[in-house]
């Protein structure tokens, strides 16, 4: 065998398909040892099937909890039928007819058998997965998932949860990602992880009453807060289908963390689960010497619970409005915005792209599509460009900006042109559109065919149009670009066209 250092075979290993793997592992010790890391280095447990009982015993067994890294849980539902084993044989006979006369005179007889049968299976189902989690000593990414679709046992989400307490590897944890029933978070307050960096949760509070959800966070807070020496990096998130949240009492409640780089909050566009955005800004203010990620997202509107504010939809312009007038967040380097809060008045949203233009890395721009008007005023900001009519010509015309994406009402040259010019230095960019035009153009209506047929004569002229560009001084080697929503192609030629005009680009994708 070619003698090559370890690491060449791991590389080699992780590109090969599994059935292959199973082959070579049994070559020598060195390939069982690399093809046993691979398979099982991310641990999903994700059901009591015959295949996770055997996987959990293997490692038990072969005490191979030393190869996992990654542990993914996701609580199954725990059935209350009884096994076809139960009755098979004289003596399951038997205790069948027992269990029938036992109904017979005991209506309620059948439901609490059930119960039993259920309390028994997840005793002895927590039990292997303790016993399996009692084997991982390395484990650095922990995800405890719950299917919202799927009824659940709060108990195996109880008995999940305090794994990272009882177990070897709470002290090599450096990732945490939850999204659990809101009221099984109290049992994290005595927990303590002394390595953990990254906290992602994602709050799932479905009819449970607001004093009820202050109460866990109450206890929840108590161990966000202990992780204060090592926490880099904290995600919040929600839901339409959480009633009744108020996320001020949670960032209320949160402390002062001196290592914390990057902070993310994503909630119904419509601001719903802030009753007041104070607990929130002030969280940022504290920390934005040090914030080097700032992600304000959202997504679908909730249910009201309680009397709207007119001004909540506005909580990411009122946010980085706020951050501007106390000052810039002096290492801010990678910003995730969604535009829908902020397209009332992009003033705001300008002024604060601006301020951290000087460091700005990395941009990502989502939900509403922008117009080459509005995607000019954007790179105007992150460029320092100065508004027309200045008299202040001290500007820059590039910036450090080396990711973007953002999404496009339509892609023309005009806007490619800008991102060329604008922004030389750009790495990588990601563009999402659904439509492709030669100048800009009102919409009208047309049949299928004529739509087709006009549709081709713009991608062409866009197309002849793009041959004739060349952009020397671009950097640009990576381009994605979104999938034609019609039942038209243009992946291919596009990817023709952009490799012929961007000498520096090596990768293309469509997404």
């Amino acid at each position: 065998m070619i003698d090559l250092p370890f690491d060449i075979w791991w590389k080699v290993f992780e590109i090969l398909p599994p059935d292959a793997r199973v082959h070579f592992r049994a070559v020598n010790h060195l390939f069982l040892e690399i093809a046993r890391r691979v398979q099982y280095r991310h641990l999903v447990i994700d059901g009591y099937g015959k295949r996770t009982k055997r996987l959990m015993k293997t490692i038990n067994s072969l005490s191979l909890g030393y190869h996992v890294q990654s542990l993914h849980i996701q609580p199954w539902a725990v059935s209350n039928l009884p096994s076809a084993k139960a009755y098979l044989g004289p003596g399951g006979r038997v205790s069948s007819v027992f269990d029938h006369l036992h109904s017979f005179f005991d209506s309620d007889f059948p439901t609490r058998r059930a119960e039993a049968l259920v309390r028994e299976r997840m005793r002895k189902q927590i039990r292997l997965v303790k016993e399996t989690a009692g084997m991982l000593k390395f484990v650095q990414e922990y995800n405890l998932e719950w299917n919202v679709d799927r009824p659940y046992h709060p108990e195996l989400f109880t008995a999940f949860l305090t794994l990272v307490d009882v177990s070897p590897f709470g002290q090599t944890l450096t990732k945490l990602s939850l999204k659990v029933p809101t009221d099984r978070l109290i049992c994290l307050a005595s927990v303590k992880l002394p390595a953990l960096e990254h906290l992602d949760l994602q709050l799932v509070t479905m009819s449970l009453s607001e004093r009820c959800i202050n109460d866990c966070f109450d206890c929840f807070a108590v161990f966000v807060n202990n992780l204060c020496p090592t926490l880099s990096s904290l995600s919040v998130s929600s839901s339409h289908i959480s009633l009744n949240l108020n996320l001020y009492r949670l960032f209320y409640l949160l402390g002062d963390f001196p290592h914390l780089r990057s902070l993310a909050v994503t909630i119904p566009y419509d601001g719903a689960h802030f009753s007041s955005l104070d607990s929130l800004q002030f969280f940022i203010r504290k920390h934005r010497q040090n914030l080097q990620e700032l992600k304000l997202l959202c997504n679908r509107s909730a249910a009201r619970t309680r009397p709207n504010d007119p001004c909540a939809k506005y909580w990411i312009q009122r946010t980085i409005t706020d951050v501007c007038a106390f000052g810039n967040l002096t290492n801010l380097s990678s910003i995730e915005l969604s535009l829908r809060p902020l397209r009332s008045e992009l003033t705001p949203f300008l002024t604060f792209l601006a301020s951290a233009a000087n460091q700005l890395e990395s941009l990502t721009l989502t939900d509403d599509a922008l117009t080459p008007e509005e995607v000019e005023r954007v790179l105007d900001a992150v460029t320092c460009r100065i508004p027309a009519g200045s008299t202040n010509r001290n500007f820059a015309g590039y910036c450090n900006l080396g990711y973007l994406a953002i999404r496009l009402q339509y892609l023309c040259p005009f806007t490619v042109d800008l991102f060329a010019s604008r922004l030389c230095l750009l790495r990588s960019l990601k563009l999402t559109f659904s439509d492709v035009r030669l100048h800009h153009r009102e919409e009208v209506q047309l049949s299928y065919t004529d739509y087709a047929y006009a549709y081709f004569e713009e991608l062409r002229l866009f197309y002849a149009e793009m041959n004739s560009r060349w952009y020397p001084e671009w950097k640009l080697s990576s381009l994605a670009v979104s999938e034609c929503p019609y039942r038209f192609e243009w992946g291919n030629d596009l990817e023709k066209v952009f490799t012929k005009c961007i000498p520096t680009l090596d990768s293309f994708k469509v997404f």
